[in-house]
């Protein structure tokens, strides 16, 4: 009986042991937006600038129509406005833009802006 204690011990081990693998959820996409929530559609990135600066350049997605005179919206990763801006020339991909309210940060996203966005934005210091 003494011998079977340590195999019994082992088919214990190795059978209670056995617990599925916890699946990993895919890691967040920092712009994805919470499920119900209105969709913006996205048309680029800020792109780096001098802070000081009233101009932003604005890296534009590939098949992007982007006008003059167009108001968006640039916003961070937690989907917080951080600033009003507005086209004011555009040179194949990219998009210059005057800042109009706030203070956007390089790799934001800039978006066209829903009625939720443009009233949030709103709030931000001229």
């Amino acid at each position: 009986m003494n011998a079977l204690r340590p195999v019994c011990l082992l088919l214990a081990l190795l059978t209670g042991c056995a617990t599925p693998k916890p699946q990993t959820a895919e890691e967040p996409n920092p712009f994805a937006l919470p499920a119900g929530s209105p969709r913006n559609v996205r048309i680029g990135f800020v792109q780096g600038y001098p802070l000081s600066s009233l101009s932003v350049p604005i890296m534009l997605l590939p098949g992007t129509v982007a006008q003059e005179k167009m108001t968006v919206v640039s916003r961070d990763p937690h989907l917080h406005p951080t600033a009003v801006l507005e086209v004011t020339g555009v040179r194949g991909r990219i998009a210059v833009a005057r800042i109009v309210r706030g203070q956007p940060q390089p790799k934001d996203e800039v978006v066209l802006p829903s009625v939720e966005l443009s009233e949030r934005s709103q709030e931000l210091p001229p």
